[in-house]
């Protein structure tokens, strides 16, 4: 237990980055019960996050967990579902996406970066210095964040030296993925169709088409002979089809936790009182297990520690929340180290 611990908190310093582009991506595939398939799958940890893209930014100053001689307040928990009724609520990133934007400037990306909590934010500048906007900005963001309960963490505002460039439409994909759709959608599979279930690997020599297979389905042989005749057909510049397979309730289950687990990071992250250190997850044989570090003490801490066992049952017992739960079996444990928890909330 305690080497699995380790590594899935190591790992998670490095692979957790959330933005609003991915809490947003998230959110829709949950909604709408389509779960993207994972191409270079490891272990199931926290994996909400896309890369925020250094390549863009210039150095600035970080500033620092003092909140510049504010007083943060302190606020009880509330883990506030990022959807609600149907509709996107604001997370962090996305109201300081709008404060910045509010004060007229053109807003890159937003990032949120957990263990140490860094908060970045990257300016599309025009007619003013990076130095003027931080200056102007510094004060209105420490502020919204004292307001909003958050003492723990660094700003960094950055510069994007350039525009992400939009990427360019692949035809060849978008064939392909359309002749997957439609083969799987004939053998009586169109709820299987709706999620993505092909690939492209490409390179100078050739194409190769990957396919996701839903390990239940009896006809995978036929499926991908049909699909393989429809290339050739459409005279498709592919060399190849290597199929994987995967179990889709398995693969459903996942990312429905992912967004639970987003949820309670968002609600603990950046607040001194919790001392989070990280948080992971992973789903075996139908149940999801959440492991949640802090460095709080268990004997100093307890009314703490039931704090954050009341919101986390608190915000389980949502309707929205058990829409997306469904039937599913958890264990959700608070780690004092990485081999005893605080508290433990199963059902």
């Amino acid at each position: 237990m305690k080497d699995f611990m380790d590594e899935e908190f190591k790992d998670l310093e490095q692979e957790l980055k959330m933005t609003k582009e991915s809490k947003s991506q998230l959110r829709t595939k949950i909604m709408n019960g389509t779960i993207r398939s994972k191409r270079c799958q490891t272990k199931q940890y926290l994996y909400i996050a896309v890369m925020v893209c250094m390549a863009f930014f210039i150095l600035s100053p970080f500033y620092s967990t003092t909140m510049a001689g504010l007083a943060a307040k302190v606020l009880p928990i509330s883990i506030t579902p990022s959807i609600s009724d149907g509709e996107d609520t604001s997370d962090l990133t996305e109201q300081l996406f709008k404060l910045v934007e509010a004060e007229g400037y053109a807003v890159s990306s937003v990032g949120v970066l957990p263990s140490p909590y860094l908060i970045e934010i990257a300016l599309e500048l025009n007619d003013s210095t990076l130095k003027q906007a931080t200056k102007e900005l510094e004060p209105k963001i420490l502020g919204f964040l004292s307001e909003n309960g958050y003492d723990s963490y660094e700003v960094k505002i950055l510069q994007a030296l350039d525009a992400p460039r939009p990427q360019k439409s692949n035809d060849l994909y978008d064939q392909v993925r359309e002749i997957v759709k439609e083969v799987f959608t004939a053998y009586g599979y169109a709820e299987e169709a709706d999620h993505e279930l092909a690939g492209l690997k490409t390179s100078w020599i050739s194409n190769t088409v990957t396919i996701d297979m839903p390990d239940h389905i009896l006809e995978s042989t036929e499926i991908i002979a049909d699909i393989e005749n429809e290339i050739k057909k459409e005279k498709l510049k592919v060399k190849d089809v290597k199929v994987t397979t995967f179990n889709l309730e398995h693969r459903q289950q996942d990312n429905r936790w992912a967004y639970i687990v987003s949820d309670i990071h968002d609600a603990l992250a950046g607040k001194s009182r919790y001392q989070l250190e990280g948080i992971s997850y992973k789903v075996k044989n139908g149940r999801a297990y959440v492991y949640i570090k802090s460095n709080l003490d268990q004997l100093t801490s307890k009314e703490t520690t039931e704090e954050i066992e009341q919101a986390i049952r608190e915000y389980l017992a949502l309707p929205e929340i058990q829409e997306i739960i469904r039937d599913d079996k958890y264990t959700i444990q608070l780690m004092e180290d990485k081999e005893t928890p605080f508290i433990e909330i199963a059902n």
